[in-house]
């Protein structure tokens, strides 16, 4: 029997029956695909953060070139020498008037952070532990991708030194060059592949004092000679990627009296798995790597750089909360004009590796995969790579002489 109550009910079933049934849970077991993405496309938003959107579902659901396995979050263990560095400083360190950290000697500064200061200091690479040790050798390759075109390659080799605040390789808790000189950490680079930049060299010195930049040295090969820098130079991209050196490790940025912070919330992301015994596969299918990934609650961090000649006006920084970690699995930079400009974070999982039989007691979770992206062209650069610890020779790595030898 016709009834325009019937007709009514019919167009309610068929504009938000499908949304019922199609609406569907974010959760362990789930495995979504380029057939299935449309039916979890509200709960992507939710769990994504909205640069990281466009790179997972946009480009790599959408396109076929990944799935996404959710799995059950899985929590590593602190390293040993982390904890108890952690637990004999507890309540010894305070922020001074400066943003500087007082007090500090290693470990976590402030495991149960009370504002958004402490847990910047936490999450700042040079003192914790979210994605380095006290002593990594990197060997790496980088692909660069307009959308998921591939242009072209480099790879490098990367040495990072702790000279403050080492927890697991002796001696702890500081080098001898951090009470003279104050230096907090070096790094070296050099780029070994394709020919035609081989040789590319640089060293870079962070200093405890945040009023002193960083000393960065390169040694250019066309050139045939070393340039100092300064510590502004490291806006500039590495060899026309998307990455520049303060997006390491996500924000890498040297935390300075001009900066203010603020943590703008708390929420549940899905991020790639954070630790595996078995490395996924490399990057295969353009800038997209194939991982498992997890729920896990981020602090939603955000930092005012407030100096205008600073590549970045602010950056936005996702911050682990579960773990005690504070790793940063995802930041975003926007330009002087207030814009999204870049994103970079965790592309695939991480793993355990040694190379040095002696450490194989350190656990710590590595880098496999990492993606750099330019929010507004869709420009990509993918970071491959397995840090390994090894004992190397400090005065040699950290030389322009040391290097180019290597490079030779």
């Amino acid at each position: 029997m016709f009834t325009w109550r019937s007709v009514f009910l019919s167009i309610f079933i068929i504009l938000f029956f499908p949304v019922i049934i199609f609406t569907r849970q974010i959760k362990p077991g789930v495995v979504i695909t380029s057939d299935n993405y449309g039916q979890y496309i509200d709960e992507l938003k939710k769990l994504l953060p909205g640069s990281k959107y466009p790179w997972v579902v946009e480009l790599g659901l959408k396109k076929g070139l990944i799935t996404i396995p959710i799995v059950e979050t899985k929590f590593l263990p602190l390293p040993k020498g982390l904890v108890e560095a952690t637990k004999k400083n507890r309540g010894k360190c305070s922020i001074g008037e400066q943003n500087e950290l007082i007090g500090w000697t290693a470990g976590y500064p402030f495991p149960k952070p009370k504002n958004a200061l402490e847990l910047v200091w936490n999450a700042y690479p040079d003192v914790g532990h979210g994605s380095a040790p006290d002593q990594g050798f990197f060997p790496a390759w980088f692909g660069l991708y307009s959308t998921d075109k591939f242009e072209r390659s480099f790879e490098w080799i990367d040495y990072k030194t702790r000279y403050m605040g080492r927890t697991d390789i002796s001696p702890t808790p500081r080098l001898n060059e951090a009470l003279t000189r104050g230096v907090l950490s070096k790094e070296s680079t050099i780029i070994t592949k394709p020919h035609d930049v081989r040789g590319f060299t640089q060293i870079r010195i962070r200093y405890w004092d945040v009023n002193e930049d960083d000393d960065v040295f390169s040694y250019i090969p066309a050139l045939r000679r070393i340039r100092r820098l300064t510590g502004r130079d490291v806006n500039d991209p590495i060899l026309g990627s998307d990455c520049i050196l303060d997006d390491f490790e996500t924000m890498r940025q040297k935390i300075n009296p001009k900066m203010t912070f603020k943590i703008l919330g708390e929420g549940n992301f899905i991020v790639p798995c954070t630790y595996a015994e078995k490395p996924p596969e490399p990057f295969l299918n353009g800038p997209c790597h194939q991982s498992e990934w997890e729920l896990r609650t981020l602090y939603i961090l955000e930092v005012m750089v407030n100096d205008p000649d600073y590549i970045y006006s602010k950056r936005v920084v996702y911050v682990d909360k579960d773990e005690g970690w504070f790793t940063i699995y995802w930041g975003e930079g926007y330009d002087q004009q207030g814009r999204l400009w870049r994103a970079n974070g965790t592309g695939a999982v991480a793993q355990k590796s040694y190379k040095e039989e002696s450490l194989k007691d350190i656990s710590h979770r590595n880098l496999f995969g990492w993606v750099y992206m330019n929010c507004q062209t869709k420009h990509y650069t993918v970071l491959s790579g397995d840090p390994i610890f090894e004992l190397y020779d400090i005065d040699k790595i950290h030389s322009i002489k040391g290097l180019l030898k290597m490079a030779r």
